[in-house]
């Protein structure tokens, strides 16, 4: 006879089989990335692992996986759009813009990953996206306030000449324009 733990395994195996793909579209259609998407529904089901013998009192625990499923869609764009807020905020103090669309977002946020070291791109996200101080920073690092104005100057600095290179400079109303 198989072990209560093993029917609880076995039942959430079907509930699973049985809502992957309907939860995976409602998924996808909540933040239109289906690689997101399918990490989220990867999440949805660790959640329902972790918290499996709690759904013992639950009425319908398909309603509850697409309640975990839509929690984590929603920190998910949640983040999304603090993290676009965060660069906006980071392009504006290299080029003095004030609005900046979500292809340019896109855009410094890859120039982030090309164009700064793990080390550098920490300290950068760290101040402008999570906005430590330079002392929490410097608290984060190990070192002193001093190393780490030094640090971010010397990152942002390269940022600004690498966005001028290629063309990107601030035009009298304070918004970006290409070279012409």
């Amino acid at each position: 006879m198989p072990s209560e733990a093993r029917l609880d395994q076995v039942r959430l195996e079907a509930l699973f089989a049985s809502s992957e793909r309907r939860l995976g579209l409602f998924l996808r259609h909540m933040v239109r990335d289906p690689e997101l998407a399918d990490d989220l529904l990867q999440q949805t089901f660790v959640t329902a692992l972790q918290t499996w013998p709690q759904l013992a009192d639950v009425d319908n625990p398909e309603a509850w996986l697409f309640r975990v499923a839509r929690n984590h869609a929603l920190q998910a764009l949640r983040r999304r759009r603090r993290w676009l807020r965060a660069v906006q905020r980071f392009a504006t103090g290299i080029t003095e813009q004030p609005n900046t669309d979500d292809a340019e977002a896109l855009a410094l946020r890859d120039l982030l990953i090309r164009e700064l070291s793990p080390d550098d791109r920490s300290l950068v996200l760290l101040r402008y996206v999570h906005g430590y101080s330079g002392q929490e920073l410097a608290d984060v690092l190990g070192v002193s306030a001093a190393a780490v104005r030094q640090r971010l100057s010397r990152a942002t600095r390269h940022l600004a000449a690498v966005m001028t290179a290629m063309g990107y400079r601030p035009n009298e109303s304070g918004s970006p324009r290409e070279r012409g």
